[in-house]
Order: structure tokens, then sequence, then C-alpha cells
């Protein structure tokens, strides 16, 4: 399900008129400078996404015309028009600094009412630019000067859009309060098309809350309110996410052609990353069917289609990557080249003027250093574009460790579908301790393409995001166990974290299989991971009822550990701790940190 619609309210944009170059001629016709203004602004808010860049230049000639009229509220319109122009041409951190000024001019002047705007403008693009904590702190500003305003536009498009944002960081029950906070306006406005949006991102919010019932009849509103020619991807996420809530239910026979209309309708409109989500939709209605034939070739569908999005991708970027690098090395080699012409030039000719003038040497030596320092500040030019395509080449990288993790993912969902078809519990056993040995794997290369570092793990983040990854697929029967842990932040290669992250998962199994007959409230499990001298440290405890007897040797979890053990050039020793459980200990003197 798409988890997320666009912000649709940072600007109120419309089309944009097809005689906009007669524009700024036409303002000639109005009698005063605040009219001309206003005529400028309107044709802001056209233009802003038609054609940013002529946005952009109406921008800086209403800038220029509020010096005649420099009011506060002109002045922050200017600032917050440039602001929109620089957000529409991927300008993000000249949009922050124009609506930062914009509201320093407010703060000062007292008069706060664009403030509103100029806070919802301003959380847009620090939502673009990632910044999640700035995101929600402006619009949630932009809420409370819009209700103490009392103004209603503001308010309805500000909840809207924080909506959307909380919904895209899975925050979905501060996403359906924000959503049902924003529907009055739209309604009462009769505005079918944002209302029908509003009730479709609704109806994401709730149905990973549970609230199925509501979700189908969220869902059910937007389709109801929005007519499929205008906005068909509405249709397809309503229809599939109308069949999620009824498999959710369990009321399969409903829920079935729901998805496969969600399906059709993406299909109809070629909107691959909506196929891939109805496909994913249908594969996990056929696996709770138990239609386990299904439900593997869809995502196999959905992978390909993924694959093949991401393989375009990368082959665009490496042949364009490549074909400016050769482009570049060639300019290069061809400016190199001349300039070593120069200076044989500049010698023969310097030999020469030294039998004529003493004078004229000093002139021709001032020359040659003059030249030199031409040629140096070239050659720093050439070393700044192959830094350049050096961080061109880590993100190819990059993306090569997102395909990387994709496949490691595709083979977890290979054991997973076995796992439900498999019917010796040994088997199943088996085959659970298989998915989390490739979930360690999946986790490395997850963290290389999610951070700048591409060739290092943070252990710290590591440990933590695995150990709880563990804990949270195995089935408890009352209660959860419990875990603590002291780690050190060493940002450690993928040689060294590679076993490590295989060690910790088979000693965290065989707690979890050994150490607790039954799981109560004081059942512990504690990990520490630390360096000490040239030695790195993993400790793996446990409360349980400890050891009995001596450790089998034919275990394969032990025999992997020590193989392991060997490539870290490690020892293990597993023994009782007091006064209950088991302490293994795993000391490490091969490894590389970063």
């Amino acid at each position: 399900m798409i988890k997320k619609l666009l912000l649709l309210f940072f600007f109120f944009t419309i089309s944009a008129q097809s005689q906009e170059d007669l524009f700024l001629k036409s303002l000639d016709t109005l009698l005063s400078s605040q009219l001309k203004l206003n005529a400028i602004g309107s044709e802001i808010s056209k233009l802003v996404y038609a054609n940013p860049e002529k946005a952009a230049i109406y921008a800086l000639v209403f800038d220029s015309i509020t010096t005649i009229i420099p009011t506060p509220e002109n002045k922050v319109d200017a600032l917050n028009f440039k602001g929109m122009a620089s957000h529409a041409t991927q300008n993000y951190e000249d949009a922050i600094a124009q609506y930062l000024d914009a509201v320093r001019v407010i703060e000062t002047n007292k008069h706060d009412d664009r403030l509103a705007q100029v806070y919802n403008n301003l959380a847009a693009s620090y939502n673009i630019r990632g910044d999640a904590k700035k995101t929600e702190e402006y619009f949630l500003k932009a809420i409370e000067v819009a209700e103490k305003k009392n103004d209603s536009v503001w308010l309805s498009s500000a909840n809207s859009n924080l909506g959307v944002h909380y919904n895209s960081h899975e925050q979905y029950g501060k996403a359906e309060i924000a959503f049902k906070n924003s529907l009055p306006y739209f309604e009462n406005k009769k505005d079918s098309i944002n209302a029908g949006v509003i009730y479709m991102n609704l109806g994401n919010a709730q149905l990973p809350l549970g609230k199925n019932d509501a979700a189908i009849a969220s869902y059910k509103k937007s389709i109801e309110l929005i007519p499929y020619k205008k906005v068909p991807i509405v249709h397809s996420v309503a229809q599939a996410g109308i069949g999620m809530a009824l498999t959710h239910q369990k009321k399969y026979e409903l829920a079935l052609p729901y998805l496969k209309k969600g399906n059709q309708i993406a299909r109809d409109i070629k909107y691959t990353e909506q196929i891939m989500e109805t496909n994913n939709a249908l594969a996990d209605y056929y696996a709770e069917t138990r239609n386990f034939e299904e439900a593997f070739k869809l995502s196999v569908v959905s992978q390909q289609l993924k694959d093949s999005v991401l393989t375009m991708t990368q082959d665009k970027n490496m042949a364009d990557a490549l074909v400016k690098f050769e482009t570049e090395k060639k300019d290069a080699q061809l400016q190199v080249l001349e300039l070593e012409k120069e200076k044989s030039t500049q010698r023969q000719i310097l030999l020469t003027v030294i039998a004529i003038s003493v004078i004229l040497i000093a002139s021709l030596i001032g020359f040659s250093l003059y030249r030199n320092r031409k040629k140096n500040a070239l050659l720093a030019k050439q070393k700044t574009i192959l830094e350049k395509t050096l961080d061109e080449k880590n993100i190819l990288l990059k993306e090569t460790h997102h395909r990387v993790k994709n496949s490691f993912q595709m083979v977890s969902s290979l054991l997973q579908y076995q796992s439900h078809t498999a019917k010796d519990k040994e088997a199943k056993i088996a085959i659970k301790e298989a998915q989390n040995r490739v979930r360690s794997m999946v986790l490395i290369h997850q963290k290389l393409y999610s951070k700048d570092q591409l060739v290092g793990i943070d252990s710290k983040e590591y440990i933590e995001d695995f150990t709880e990854d563990v804990i949270r697929s195995n089935e408890f029967s009352a209660h959860k166990l419990k875990y603590t842990l002291d780690l050190e932040s060493l940002v450690i290669d993928v040689e060294t974290i590679t076993p490590i992250g295989l060690i910790l998962n088979e000693l965290l199994t065989n707690v979890l299989k050994h150490a607790f007959p039954e799981v109560n409230a004081e059942s512990l499990v504690h990990i520490k991971f630390l360096k000490e001298n040239d030695t790195l440290v993993l400790v793996v405890s446990d409360n349980g009822i400890g050891i009995n007897g001596d450790r089998s040797e034919d275990s394969f979890g032990l025999k992997l550990i020590e193989t392991l053990a060997k490539k870290l050039k490690g020892e293990l020793s597993i023994e009782a701790s007091m006064p209950k459980g088991t302490i293994a200990t795993l000391t490490m003197q091969r490894f590389t940190i970063l």
C-alpha cells in the first residue's frame, strides 16, 4: 500500500496561463505598485510548479518592487515567494534560508498574518531535506498559529501535510488524528478531490493500526468523492486497502475482488510502485489463504519489477558517470598537452631573450610565474573533477549494497515460504535458524546502504538493531524475553562485523532454545561488546537453567561459531554463571576498526 501521497497543500498552486510571457508587459497597465505586487504574487502561485524558473524571475521582480512599498507584509511575501521558487527548483537550502528570514521579519514586526503559511512551507523544505524533527516542529507551529488566528485554510492544510509526514514515518496514531483534523474544512468547501485524498491517507493510517472497519469506510469514502478518471491512483490505493482490511478480518472471499481490482487499475495506469504494492498485498492474501505457490509467484514478480527499476537507474547512472568521466578525462588531457606546449614555447622565448636583455629576462620570468599559477589552478580544478567522479562511484557502490540486501531479503522470503510448507518440526526449526543467519547479513547491507559510511558498520547500532530483530521474531507464550545491552560504539569493517553478527545470532538462538524452558518476568539476557587493549570481547549471558552436562560437540551452531571464530583469531568459552545461568565469552584478536 502506498504509505504517503504528495504533500498536496504546500503552496496551493494551479496551472499556469499560456500567455505568461506577456505578463510583465501587462503590469504597465496597473496604476499602483501595490496592484502590481498583488498581480505578481498571484502569477507566482500559478507558475511555481508549472514553470519554476519563470516563477523565480517573478519573485525577484516582486522583491524589487517592495523597495517602493517597503511594508513588513510585502517583505514577508517577497521572502516567501523566493522560498517557494527555490523549493520548486530543488534549491532547498536557499528555500529554508528565505523562509527563516521571513519568520524573523514577522517576529520583529509582530505581524503574524502570514506566519502559518511560512511555517508550513518551511516544514515542506525540511521534509524534502530529510530532517524529520524540524519537519514535525514547523508543521506543529503552523497548526498552532492557524488555530490562534482562526485560519481554517492553513489549519487544514498543515494538518493534512503533518498526517502525510507521520504516515511516512509509521506514526499512524498521530497521522489519523491529523487527517481527521484536516477534513472539516474541505468537506465544508465541498472540495471533493482534496477531501477524497485525505480520506485515502486516513485509511492508510488506520489500516496498520488494526482499525479495519474504519479503514474500509475511509477508503470507500475516497472512492465515492473522487471520480476514477480524475485521479485513478486513489482508486487503486483504496481498492487494495479495502482488500487488505478484509484479509485482516479473514473475509477472504470478499477481499480478493478488491485486491485484484486495485492491482488491475495500477497496471492500467502503468504505475510501477503501485503495481509492486498491490502485488505484495495479493501475495500476503495468498499466503494467508495458504496458496503459497501464487504468493511466491507474485513476490518474485514484485522483486523483478523492483530490480528492473533499480537496474535501469543504476545502468543510467553508471553510463552517465562513465561518459562524464571519459569526457572530462579527454578534456583534461588536451588541456595538459596545451599547457605543456605553452611551457615549451616559453622556455624557447626565455633562452632567446636572455641574449638580448636582462630586463626582458626579468619580464619573461614574471610571465612564466603567471603561467605556472594558471597551470596550478587548472590542475586544482582537475583534482576537483576527479573527487567528484569518486563521489559518483561511491553512489554506485551504495546502490550495489542495496541490491545485495535485496538478494538476501529474497533468500529470507524463500525460507519463510518453505517454513510454511514444512511439516517436520525439526525442519521448521532449522529453516528458522537459517533465516536468522540471513537476517544478520541483510541488516549489515541495509546499514551500508542507508549510511554515508560505505565500508564499515557501527557495532553499537548494529548489535542493538539485530538483537531487537531476533527477540521480536520469536514467539513467547506469556512474557517477552527481556534483554540489556552494554555496547561500545566502534566502526568495524564488513569482513569483521559479518562473522560477529553470525556468532551473535548463534549464541542468542542457543539462549532462546535452551536457557528458558518457559520465559517469565525474571528471564533476562545480557549482551556486552567492547574493545580491551588489542582484543574485541563479545559476552552473552543469561539467568536461565544453566549448562546441563557437557555441551554437544556435534551441534551445527557450535561448529559454525568455532569456524567463524578462527577467522577472527578468536577463542570461545562457555561456562556456568553464578548464581544461575550461562555465560559465553568470545575474544577476538584479528579485526579491523575504521
